[in-house]
């Protein structure tokens, strides 16, 4: 019987553990060379757009500075999106119904949030070179 209530504990303990990971922050993550050419309007511009297509929704909070929430379902999550003409950087800032822990949260977060990162970099870069 106390067998019988160890393996369960240690089944939902693994169960729980696969659904959760640790939080990813993309800092610093560099841009191409040639995207100096575009301006931080032209880069926030094609930024917000690309996030948008994914159903992200984005606020201005100051130059170089824009706030992102995805909303899917019953959960959001809400990161600090910064800019300039050589990097930027998505950050966590906060979520809801996706069991963040201060450092662990849902598995599908760092989902999003690496699909949002390698969209941002393929938009603006391309953007970049249609300038040449």
């Amino acid at each position: 019987m106390r067998s019988l209530k160890l393996a369960s504990v240690f089944v939902v303990v693994a169960v729980l553990a696969a659904c959760s990971a640790t939080v990813q922050n993309f800092s610093n993550q560099p841009f191409p060379a040639d995207v100096a050419k575009l301006s931080m309007a032209e880069i926030e511009e094609t930024i917000i757009e690309t996030a948008s297509t994914r159903e992200w929704i984005v606020q201005r909070e100051g130059e170089g500075q824009l706030t992102a929430t995805y909303a899917p379902r019953s959960h959001s999550a809400k990161v600090a999106i910064s800019f300039n003409q050589k990097q930027y950087s998505i950050i966590y800032a906060d979520s809801s119904n996706l069991q963040y822990n201060g450092t662990t949260i849902h598995r599908n977060y760092n989902r999003w949030v690496n699909n949002l990162r390698q969209d941002i970099l393929r938009a603006v870069s391309a953007r970049a070179a249609l300038a040449n």
